[in-house]
């Protein structure tokens, strides 16, 4: 990396995360001026790092040269998550996908719709109460327990202290993730985020475990035939992390968000005649792009 401009200073004092999350833009900027261009390095999440604002760069990184390169997530994000689908590469990780077909049969994609829209009415009923939501908050909670549904057959109206343990354990978790990958505890007075979001980690496997042995439904069933115990453990950690509720929960805010372009034109119009409300309302172009998108 000496090549590249900029500075990595050393481990932990050196480390600028908390410059990035603070304002991404500013940070961005900031460095370029410094470095005297578009490719500079620093230290990010406690790793040295090279940024890329330069839309050509990023483009020949990606389609030119990605072959050089090895999975960027898996040197962050291993030791939160463990081995699984996130971080498979090459044959294995055709093999991998091929062996969670048989989740996605005809049947199976039949009864988890059965529970998706039980929680899709649910969310609506509540947003359509007339009481002031929070929307983001509120997609990401339903996301959260729809995941703990769908991948764990865990919910609240049979199980509610359960769903309440794993969601907070699901959001220390999380913010391991977002955190320097610093690990550190003192007893009885402070740990850092990485070590609690580890320590989470590790009660979210007992839990998946005990679920597990005791669970007779056919998607766990499928899943242990497929993958085995430890593989299975390790993938249902993964779906039910916060990654992907609050993804989903982000898509379904700007979906939302932008329901003042939606001007005279229902939804069942939209999903009917997509193709015509593109031609004769122009504003509602994004609007059609982001209900496909979802659907």
């Amino acid at each position: 990396m000496a090549a590249v401009p900029g500075q990595c200073g050393y481990a932990v004092l050196g480390d600028k995360s908390v410059d990035f999350y603070r304002n991404t833009t500013e940070f961005v900027e900031r460095q370029i001026r410094c470095s005297g261009g578009r490719i500079f390095q620093a230290r990010f999440l406690n790793k040295p790092t090279v940024f890329i604002a330069s839309n050509a760069a990023v483009h020949e990184l990606l389609y030119e040269k990605s072959h050089n390169f090895t999975m960027g997530y898996k040197d962050f994000f291993h030791q939160i998550y463990g081995d699984n689908l996130l971080f498979a590469n090459g044959q294995e990780a055709i093999d991998l996908r091929k062996s969670l077909h048989i989740l996605f049969t005809k049947q199976s994609t039949m009864m988890r719709e059965v529970l998706i829209n039980k929680y899709a009415d649910e969310t609506v009923n509540s947003m359509i109460s007339g009481s002031a939501v929070a929307v983001y908050q509120h997609f990401k909670m339903t996301m959260m327990q729809l995941c703990l549904a769908l991948f764990l057959d865990v919910e609240s109206e049979h199980s509610s202290l359960l769903v309440e343990q794993l969601i907070h354990l699901t959001t220390v978790h999380w913010h391991g993730i977002i955190s320097v990958p610093l690990c550190f505890r003192v007893p009885f007075l402070a740990a850092s985020s990485y070590s609690k979001a580890l320590k989470a980690k590790e009660e979210l496997l007992q839990i998946i475990a005990e679920e597990l042995s005791t669970s007779n439904g056919s998607f766990h069933t499928q899943l242990l035939q497929q993958l085995g115990y430890r593989e299975t453990v390790q993938h249902l950690l993964l779906f039910i992390s916060a990654l992907v509720p609050k993804a989903l929960a982000s898509i379904l805010t700007s979906f939302v968000c932008s329901s003042h372009l939606w001007g005279h034109v229902s939804l069942p119009e939209i999903n009917d005649k997509h193709d015509k409300c593109l031609q004769v309302v122009p504003n509602h172009q994004s609007v059609v792009k982001l209900i496909l998108s979802i659907w």
